[in-house]
């Protein structure tokens, strides 16, 4: 059995201090901590790094983490927020201009015109720096015709 040190300062001097919830309880000499001995709670630090390196990867959602390892889709979810709440908030270059889009299904300027799957768009697709692109899809203006970009596409 391994030796019982005391889990806040490491010490090995301690005396027993009762029971609680069936397990030994001790009083650490130097620093006064109760504590038991039973296993630290949580997940190994090696674990919440891999879940950590799988998302910012870009290619495992938190469900598909959460099935390699063995946890709650929550669990990782958590640990992916308490990694990014230590680091910076982004910048962007001042000459670039930032747009959210939402989902396609959503209206644009009221429920009169779906800007969805089923009307044509134009598509604008472009390099904003090596190994980054950007792709920007627009309604076609009024006065635009959609027969003729159908023809000359057929033909």
């Amino acid at each position: 059995m391994d030796e019982v040190r005391c889990k806040r300062c490491g010490s090995a001097g301690f005396v027993k201090n009762g029971k609680v919830r069936g397990h030994q309880r001790y009083r650490c000499s130097d620093c006064g901590y109760n504590f038991t001995d039973t296993p630290i709670r949580g997940k190994p630090a090696a674990m919440k790094a891999l879940a950590v390196l799988l998302y910012a990867m870009g290619n495992a959602s938190y469900g598909m983490i959460a099935r390699l390892l063995g946890v709650s889709n929550v669990a990782v979810l958590k640990w992916i927020r308490h990694e990014a709440s230590g680091l910076e908030d982004p910048t962007t270059p001042a000459d670039v201009e930032i747009v959210q889009l939402d989902e396609m299904w959503h209206f644009v300027d009221g429920k009169k015109t779906s800007a969805g799957s089923g009307r044509r768009s134009i598509r604008s697709k472009g390099e904003l720096w090596p190994g980054f692109w950007v792709s920007v899809t627009m309604q076609p203006a009024e006065g635009f015709s959609t027969k003729s970009v159908s023809k000359a596409a057929s033909s």
